[in-house]
């Protein structure tokens, strides 16, 4: 969030501080200037940038110097434009020396422009002298701009970020924020004010909106009366349904029988359950021990678990085909899988996935063990390229 307003100093071209004594000589009105007990030192002006019908306030900072010879009883301090007083604080008590007090005066402006302003203090010392001081004040005023804008940020598979920004000059309150679709309320939210040059954010749930046209729907109030900002926006699906495909994987053949070991990596991003790993059986495979199959579990989006499956092995096959069974979506999906049985003994997955898709159900089940990466060095493949050498040695 940035910007807002603030209280800014009240600075006039030339500043004149004014004490004025007067006393009453035999019946005649004497006036002489003499160094005043009591001075202005400063004024702020809150909002810094008032508009049109904006209350406005000038804070006026009076102080008693600590040199005064006794306190000055503070009758009245006025705010007075064009010599008319548009505000006023009446009977504010004594002001010892070295005291200070502030004194708020508000008022509204009908008009834009540069507004000539002046604080009057009028005062009475201790020992019947009258004080009078006078501060000048420039306002200046600008029209009223109640301007708001929505805008869409950021979007994910079940939600998106929409941004109410106050691009006026007035404060927004009783913000709230409606999405609807075909005229029927969906959501609502509610955000804290904004102050001018501000900005808010509120997250909608979408995972039920994919592909709708949404409409959002800002609600405010300025100066008493309701606003609205709108802005319709299309929730696109941009999921990827989870698919588990056979990854890292290493083949260990000994007499009759391969070993085969991977990852089952969920290469969507929604979760995958019922992951379920069988070697498919032909002519040359069949299940081995101690299983022919490995049930996986769940496989979260962008996640992986490890696996292990045995096969028995007759005459030369080059692949094994291992069947990969889950649930995404709350379909049932069925893949086949060919691992090429290779002299390395390292065998990455070879043949486009042969899919068999139909209704399910949505179970959730939890099986296998997530397991770190299985290492890939180069002792590992002299092992295995030796047992491979074994085997087709027996073979002849």
């Amino acid at each position: 969030m940035t910007g807002g307003r603030g209280v800014r100093p009240a600075i006039a071209a030339t500043v004149t501080l004014l004490a004025v004594t007067s006393v009453l000589v035999g019946g005649i009105s004497a006036v002489s200037a003499q160094s005043g007990q009591i001075v202005v030192n400063s004024t702020t002006v809150e909002p810094d940038d008032p508009y049109v019908g904006e209350s406005v306030t000038v804070r006026a900072t009076v102080s008693n110097f600590e040199s005064s010879s006794g306190g000055v009883d503070l009758k009245e301090v006025t705010l007075r434009s064009g010599g008319r007083i548009v505000a006023e604080a009446n009977n504010l008590g004594t002001l010892g020396p070295g005291g200070s007090v502030d004194v708020p005066l508000s008022t509204t402006f009908t008009s834009t422009g540069q507004k000539q302003l002046s604080v009057h203090v009028s005062g009475r010392h201790e020992n019947g002298n009258v004080v009078n001081v006078e501060y000048p004040v420039i306002v200046t005023v600008e029209e009223r701009d109640v301007r708001a804008g929505l805008s869409v940020g950021d979007q994910t598979n079940d939600t998106i970020e929409v941004e109410l920004t106050n691009y006026g000059n007035t404060d927004l309150s009783e913000v709230e924020i409606v999405a609807s679709v075909n005229d029927s309320e969906v959501a609502r939210k509610y955000t804290a004010d904004l102050d001018p040059d501000t900005n808010r954010s509120v997250v909608f749930d979408t995972a039920d909106l994919s592909d709708q046209v949404v409409q959002f729907t800002a609600t405010y109030v300025v100066d008493g009366e309701t606003y609205t900002s709108s802005l319709s926006e299309e929730i696109d699906d941009e999921s990827v349904p989870g698919e588990i495909q056979l990854t890292s994987i290493e083949t260990t053949r000994s007499a009759g029988t391969v070993t085969i070991q991977g990852d089952a990596a969920n290469v969507g991003n929604t979760d995958a359950s019922s992951v379920l790993l069988t070697v498919k059986e032909t002519a040359n495979v069949s299940h081995g021990s101690p299983s022919g199959g490995y049930f996986v579990g769940r496989v979260e989006a962008s996640e992986f678990a490890t696996f292990d499956v045995t096969a028995q092995l007759s005459g030369e096959p080059t692949s094994v085909p291992i069947e990969v069974s889950y649930i995404v979506d709350g379909d049932r999906v069925t893949t086949t899988q060919q691992v090429p049985l290779d002299a390395s003994g390292t065998a990455p997955v070879a043949g486009g996935p042969q899919s068999d898709q139909g209704p399910g159900s949505n179970e959730s089940s939890s099986g296998g063990s997530q397991l770190p990466l299985p290492i890939i060095g180069g002792v590992l493949v002299v092992v295995v390229v030796g047992g491979v050498g074994i085997y087709r040695w027996r073979q002849h």
